[in-house]
């Protein structure tokens, strides 16, 4: 079933039909007519009150047009008049009512009236008026004040952060009912005094979530790829971090609305608000306080209040969902199979299961069984289901699903159609999940340690014992630096470092199935085997079942006694671990044996491109590099290898001016320049292509941003014909184009952030771990074309890799790094090491 678009969502199309109802106050409920046509002449006393004189009378007082002698003086020039629907203003004394005022509802009264014999309708028309136009008002104030103040907290960070946040802090403390106390004894004060003052005091929230987006995204690789591309910090915020941290921020701004409405309605209610008189929803609850025997009061002004507010904060989960859909609930038809469990005393059990994705069929019928304490594989390339059939199985499934059909069983337990506390409760003590991405599954604002510590608290634990079982679980997965710097924020660790991390906190509670998506993808060969022996290790001491999804042939053989292939969203075989070579389906031989990588003919070295001298990388108190010394040639690839955490990638960032760094950098000899006109020489290819595209913009913004800032006299028609030519020459089809980065694979995605390091034409290009995210058939694909590409411009790159097949495919030199220091240089296939103090330039 198809989202409904926000516009046409209920909440929208009702907030509209109030607003189009209340903000014509003055011609829906009024005691003037909206039109007069007397004397040849039309006018509005609806928009200016007119005198008896100016009707034709004697008198120079303002006309009651409720006066029959009025009314007589119109008939008698023949006047047309056309009277709103409701013929009373808000501050309308009734006449002739039938009984002591507050009366009852009527004919006359839809709705009653006051205590002053004012109707009831009419004050609430113009009071939800007032109401929604305060509101607005405040909202839009707060969220350009707090914008800006988030922005600018988030961008610079550091003293300016720390500065402003104290100060926010110290703002936050002041109490504004007691501010509006003061106010109300000093002066009488009117809409725009309260509207004001609340702003000042509402941007808080929209500050506090703009700056944690700005940290948060100002870590992404596409902002570091935007700097690296010579993007100006205006350009940076603007083009790549605002739109990317509005969708969390707008999203709120609606519940901002809601709570002005409120505060104003609660401040009038005291007499702290507006003046007395004023139709307002406040000053109506106040009626109904004061007025207990007349039910009608509080019937109106609570219905009225609770009604906007709910179609007011309605609206804003829609807008939160519309803004970011990843984030949505998923509106899907869920038909559970009521089938016999086949295997009653399985971890999981999945039985025909099938999942679509709006018309597309993602998963066709997939059956799954894990046993406790066994150990599955689920191999398959990208696309094929291995990731939906995990999260599907967990209750996860993306919101963009339409459709689930079939059966999964945790422990025996239906999990489609289950109520939301089962699950969670199953998920909490039975599941262990290690998702892909290591970085957006931990927390950008919170340290490592503590949020280990958090998982393993989850058991009951005490602080004291939380910290001590975290202590254990980062030594299990060797990570002691988190322990050793307890106030480290993710990003001061590797990628290797931060799935160590989540792997922790995934075997916290020791739950009976640990379900790890691509658990060592990003981590070099020697780590690999270690931590997929600590699982299997764990799996044995524990009882505890693992299900791998991995695209990785030698960790499927290593750790699982099953391996399941999946090929476009089905089980295509089920293989024992020592039977899979022999026994290899079609689907899964690109994956044992992928083409060999073309044989590779460099030049000969010349004068070095790029030269680093006594190169040294220091994270505050940590020194992660020191005393690097390397050169890099045209049409030539040096590799730089190690284990994880080494210092490889921020080798590669300090190269570029990524991260501080001391030592020298020369470009052709001189050192680097200041500016930004030198980074159109020197270009990086991230490692995790999901994160190194904005996904906000459109794979034909993304390649065109590197020639708007270094080929400005390009036209439009001359910039696209380049994005075409660098999509055709990365293998990809020039429609893809218009389409953002989350609707292209993984391999889509690296193959676009090729073509945008070399779309400038480069003299250097750094390659950090540029395939460690893809399955063997794309890496083989995507090292293929690095190597066509190279030998066809001859730019110099610097590889960084763990991966020995990555090496022996593209490097002509390898460079050895281990704790930040160069231990070995050698040339890819060599039996020896050159010495380390060899000047190889």
């Amino acid at each position: 079933m198809a989202e409904i678009p926000l516009w046409r969502s209920w909440p929208a199309i009702g907030l509209a039909a109030v607003a189009l109802f209340v903000l014509p106050a003055e011609f829906v409920a009024n005691d003037r007519p909206v039109l007069i046509w007397r004397d040849g002449a039309l006018t509005s006393p609806a928009m200016s009150r007119p005198t008896e004189r100016q009707l034709g009378g004697s008198l120079p007082i303002p006309a009651d047009f409720h006066d029959p002698a009025v009314q007589a003086l119109l008939a008698r020039q023949g006047a047309v008049q056309i009277w709103p629907p409701i013929r009373f203003a808000p501050d309308t004394v009734a006449p002739g009512l039938p009984r002591a005022a507050p009366a009852g509802p009527s004919r006359q009264h839809p709705l009653g009236t006051d205590d002053q014999a004012r109707d009831v309708l009419a004050r609430l028309i113009w009071g939800l008026r007032l109401s929604l136009g305060f509101g607005l008002v405040v909202t839009a104030a707060s969220v350009l004040l707090g914008l800006l103040l988030g922005a600018v907290q988030g961008w610079r960070g550091g003293l300016t952060d720390l500065v402003l946040q104290r100060l926010t802090e110290i703002w936050a403390g002041v109490p504004l009912l007691f501010l509006l106390m003061i106010l109300a004894s000093a002066l009488a004060p009117n809409i725009w005094v309260l509207a004001v003052v609340m702003s000042l005091f509402f941007w808080m929230a929209i500050a506090g979530v703009t700056r944690a987006e700005f940290l948060r995204l100002r870590a992404q690789d596409f902002v570091r790829a935007a700097v690296a591309m010579g993007a100006s910090g205006a350009r940076i915020m603007r083009v790549h971090i605002l739109p990317n941290a509005l969708a969390p921020t707008l999203s709120i701004a609606p519940f901002l609305a809601s709570g002005a409405i409120t505060m104003l309605a609660g401040l009038d209610l005291l007499g702290l608000g507006l003046p007395p008189g004023t139709p307002s929803l406040g000053e109506m609850l106040a009626q109904a306080r004061n007025n207990l025997h007349a039910p009608w009061l509080a019937v109106a002004a609570v219905g009225a209040l609770g009604g906007v507010l709910l179609l007011v904060t309605l609206l804003g989960q829609r807008l939160r969902d519309a803004l970011d859909p990843r984030l949505a609930p998923a509106r899907r038809h869920v038909e559970p199979l009521a089938l016999p469990p086949g295997a009653p005393d399985a971890v999981l059990e999945i039985r025909a299961l099938e999942l679509d994705v709006g018309a597309t069929r993602a998963l066709r019928g997939v059956n799954l069984v894990v046993a406790p304490g066994e150990a599955v594989a689920l191999l398959g390339d990208s696309g094929s289901g291995k990731t939906m059939t995990a999260l599907a199985a967990c209750g996860l499934a993306p919101p963009q699903a339409s459709r689930i059909a079939g059966s999964i069983r945790i422990a025996g337990q239906e999990m489609l159609g289950a109520p939301e506390a089962v699950r969670r409760a199953l998920l909490r003590d039975r599941i262990g999940l290690v998702f892909q991405e290591p970085a957006a599954a931990l927390n950008p604002l919170h340290p490592v340690l503590r949020q280990v510590m958090e998982a393993a608290a989850t058991a009951g634990l005490g602080r004291a014992a939380a910290r001590a079982r975290a202590q254990e679980l980062l030594d299990l997965v060797g990570l002691p630096e988190a322990v050793a710097r307890p106030r480290a924020l993710p990003h001061a660790f590797s990628g290797g470092q931060q799935q160590r991390a989540v792997i922790a906190m995934a075997i916290a509670r020791s739950p009976a199935l640990l379900l790890a998506d691509e658990p060592t993808a990003s981590l070099d060969a020697t780590l690999r085997g270690t931590l997929l022996a600590l699982l299997d290790g764990l799996r044995g001491r524990l009882g505890m079942a693992l299900l791998l999804i991995t695209h990785d042939v030698d960790a499927a053989r290593a750790v699982a006694s099953r391996i399941l292939v999946m090929e476009e969203g089905r089980i295509v075989a089920e293989v024992p671990r020592e039977r899979l070579a022999a026994t290899a389906p079609p689907a899964l031989q690109r994956l044992l044996a992928p083409p060999p990588p073309p044989p590779r003919d460099p030049p000969p070295p010349g004068r070095p491109v790029m030269e680093v001298r006594d190169l040294a990388v220091r994270y505050g108190r940590t020194e992660v590099l020191a005393g690097i010394d390397l050169a890099l040639h045209r049409g030539r690839t040096l590799a730089v290898t190690g284990p994880s955490g080494c210092g490889k990638t921020s080798l590669a960032l300090a190269l570029l001016r990524l991260v501080d760094a001391r030592g020298e950098v020369l470009l052709d000899g001189r050192p680097l320049p200041p500016g930004r006109a030198w980074r159109r020489r020197a270009q990086i290819v991230f490692q995790n292509p999901a994160t190194s595209l904005s996904p906000r913009l459109s794979v034909r913004d993304i390649l065109a941003e590197p020639l708007l800032l270094h080929m400005p006299q390009l036209g439009a028609a001359q910039r696209a014909a380049r994005v075409r030519t660098a999509l055709a020459e990365v293998g990809l089809d020039p429609e893809l184009a218009a389409r953002r980065p989350a609707a292209l694979s993984g391999g889509q995605r690296q193959r676009v952030a090729i073509a945008r390091a070399l779309i400038a034409d480069p003299d250097v290009v750094l390659l950090d771990e540029p395939t460690s995210a893809l399955d063997r058939s794309v890496e083989a694909e995507v090292l293929a074309l690095l190597a066509r590409l190279q030998a066809a411009r001859g730019f110099a790159a610097l590889l960084v890799t763990h991966d020995p097949r990555v090496v022996a495919a593209l490097a002509d030199e390898e460079l050895c790094l281990d704790a930040g220091r160069i231990v070995a240089r050698r040339r890819p296939g060599a039996t020896q090491s050159l010495p380390v103090t060899e000047n190889v330039r």
